[in-house]
């Protein structure tokens, strides 16, 4: 009789921790919220990536404009060599300048959709360097992992999944900001992975329905290349969906983990 009431103490025990167990918002609930603000923000959000494009675009001429001369057939070695350079330099900057536009969101995120989108996209300027550096470490970081096997790369992306929420809410950089992701994450990993492969998916399929009308239709008509351009242009506006709704697994992290303290 005693080792029975020992057992059902314990049970109870265990069941009151897991109650105590502070949960992250349900996923569908996350998705719906994430998707609201997008579509009331959805006009700035456009504008801040547009003023990255807007930019992007001098290279981006200069580079066809260097293609369109056709150096290579001429044989000039010189030239050649010349032309491969402005043409690469020209890719590079026009990335720099669209890295810019999708940092401008998470500055947008932050000062609460306030302020005009040309400021926004001009602060991102004196973060570009920090963020490109995190980016990197981080993707090396998982590269390493992956080759000892992809399953531990699976579990650290996971874990550094949010070190750039932490970079630009936290003001964390490099190393900093990875341990402060992989503090987050800890113990809740299931759950920020299973939100993650469900918006994933979400995404997937919206896309999947997006391209069912090119099925079968030649690569050559106009119609393949107008339905391309907008199925490109639907990947471009669902992207903050997926920032917002990772956003917010952030935001239920930090408040679970003031808590625990």
């Amino acid at each position: 009789m005693e080792k029975k009431e020992k057992i059902a103490a314990a049970e109870i025990k265990t069941a009151v921790a897991k109650k105590d167990k502070p949960k992250l918002t349900p996923v569908l609930t996350i998705l719906e919220e994430a998707i609201k603000i997008w579509w009331k923000n959805l006009k700035k959000i456009i504008m801040v990536y547009l003023w990255g494009a807007l930019f992007a675009l001098i290279p981006v001429a200069i580079v066809l404009a260097v293609i369109s001369l056709n150096i290579w057939v001429k044989g000039n070695l010189g030239l050649i060599i010349a032309s491969s350079v402005i043409i690469i330099a020209g890719i590079l900057m026009a990335a720099y300048f669209l890295i810019r536009g999708y940092m401008g969101i998470f500055i947008l995120v932050k000062d609460n959709y306030i302020g005009k989108e040309l400021d926004i996209f001009k602060a991102t300027r004196k973060l570009f360097w920090p963020y490109l550096g995190l980016t990197v470490l981080t993707s090396i970081f998982i590269l390493l992992w992956t080759l000892l096997l992809i399953i531990p790369g699976i579990i650290f992306s996971v874990f550094y999944s949010l070190a750039c929420y932490v970079f630009f809410f936290e003001g964390k950089k490099g190393m900093a900001a990875i341990r402060r992701s992989t503090e987050l994450v800890k113990n809740y990993w299931w759950p920020v992975f299973g939100r993650f492969i469900v918006v994933t998916i979400a995404i997937w399929l919206l896309m999947m329905v997006v391209s069912l009308p090119l099925a079968g239709v030649s690569e050559d008509s106009l119609f393949f290349h107008f339905w391309n351009i907008l199925i490109q242009t639907v990947n471009f506006l669902v992207g903050p969906i997926v920032l917002l709704f990772s956003y917010r697994i952030y935001q239920d992290l930090v408040k679970i983990k003031k808590h625990e303290a």
